[in-house]
């Protein structure tokens, strides 16, 4: 039987790091530019930038009154959604940070028991205390929304390397043809999860996508940059796609 501490540990993971249904933060924010964060898609609506930071400024937030020193919720609502943008340098500082933080949490969370996660807490200056444990569970659910968020104004943005990728797992040749002769450095490009285009089309059974991909120059033998350290087919063996294993096979797959 899982813990409290157990459930909110795979909580932050799939909040942060792993997937799911969802997208998770980490991978929201990765393999961007400082251009693409600072975006608006109207000057009334926040970019990405800013929600990473709002994110950051809340987290701390938590991390403070967690200490037993409450902030005050004026003070943090008046500093929050401030403009953001700057370089690249600047950008990753602050996803960089964003690591820092969910990596105080996850160190928090490993050394705490049951008993420690049900104290109590006043989350702001002169509210009544409520379990540390409710606390986090609500602070991770509010950065999976937000997630959803950077998704859609990646969307939006119709960044280059998103629209390949969404492609290959549709299987829409059209676009990805299209991005690709004005990309074509993209073709062997990894995604913020750590995977190809030949990976995730081979993975989702798209034998046309895949010999157009590998008509293209995709390496067929590339190795996911995540904890699977995986190849196109390998999943294509995985996912039951004999036609596609047997494509990648004589393209050179092993």
């Amino acid at each position: 039987m899982p813990t409290v501490k157990d459930l909110l540990l795979e909580h932050l993971e799939y909040t942060f790091t792993k997937e799911g249904w969802q997208p998770p933060l980490a991978h929201a924010v990765g393999g961007l530019t400082a251009e693409q964060v600072a975006w608006k898609p109207d000057p009334e609506r926040h970019s990405i930038w800013q929600i990473v930071r709002h994110v950051l400024h809340w987290k701390r937030g938590v991390l403070q009154a967690w200490d037993g020193d409450p902030p005050d919720y004026e003070a943090m609502s008046v500093a929050d959604w401030g403009e953001a943008d700057g370089d690249q340098a600047a950008w990753e500082a602050d996803t960089a940070a964003l690591h820092d933080v969910y990596a105080n949490f996850r160190r928090r969370l490993q050394t705490a028991s049951d008993a420690d996660l049900a104290a109590e807490r006043a989350w702001y200056r002169g509210a009544p205390p409520r379990p540390i444990a409710n606390r986090i569970l609500h602070a991770f659910t509010h950065d999976i929304y937000h997630a959803g968020q950077i998704q859609y104004l990646r969307a939006l943005q119709r960044i280059a390397a998103d629209r390949l990728f969404f492609a290959a797992y549709d299987g829409n040749i059209r676009v990805m043809a299209e991005v690709l002769r004005e990309h074509p450095e993209l073709v062997n490009a990894y995604n913020p999860s750590g995977w190809t285009a030949l990976q995730m089309a081979s993975y989702t059974g798209k034998t046309d996508a895949v010999r157009f991909l590998l008509d293209q120059g995709a390496d067929v033998n590339a190795v996911s940059q995540n904890e699977l350290r995986t190849t196109a087919l390998k999943g294509a063996q995985e996912a039951g796609h004999g036609e596609v294993a047997e494509l990648l096979r004589r393209r050179g797959a092993r």
